[in-house]
This record gives structure tokens, sequence and C-alpha cells, in this order.
């Protein structure tokens, strides 16, 4: 089993948040169906909020991004 350190898991969680609101800005943009692009922007909502915690335990414990 892989050893992180918290500020590995820290910095890759906050990769994969911008890389996952990337994605659904896209398809939010692409989406020809209301529903579909509700439902991508939705979720880069939710992404955007998820980096913000994770920013913020960053600043807790003085990790640099």
């Amino acid at each position: 089993m892989a050893k992180w350190t918290m500020e590995e898991v820290l910095r890759r969680a906050l990769l994969l948040e911008m890389q996952h609101y990337g994605e659904y800005q896209k398809g939010a943009r692409e989406a020809q169906i209301p529903s579909l692009k509700a439902m991508f922007t939705f979720l880069a909502e939710e992404e955007k909020k998820h980096s913000k915690l994770i920013r913020d335990k960053m600043a807790e414990f003085k990790v640099k991004e």
C-alpha cells in the first residue's frame, strides 16, 4: 500500500477537482440538451466548492499548491 503524506493527498485532491471542474465546464458548453447543460453546470459548481474546501485545508496546514 502506498504511503502518501498529507501534503501529497491535498495536492492530488486539488488537482483532480480542478481537472473535473474543467471537464464539467466543457460538458456544459458543449451540451445541446438543456438538462445536460444544467447537470454539467451543477457538477462544475460542486467541484469549485470542493476546491475551495481543499484550499482552505491547505492554508490551515500551510501546504503550498
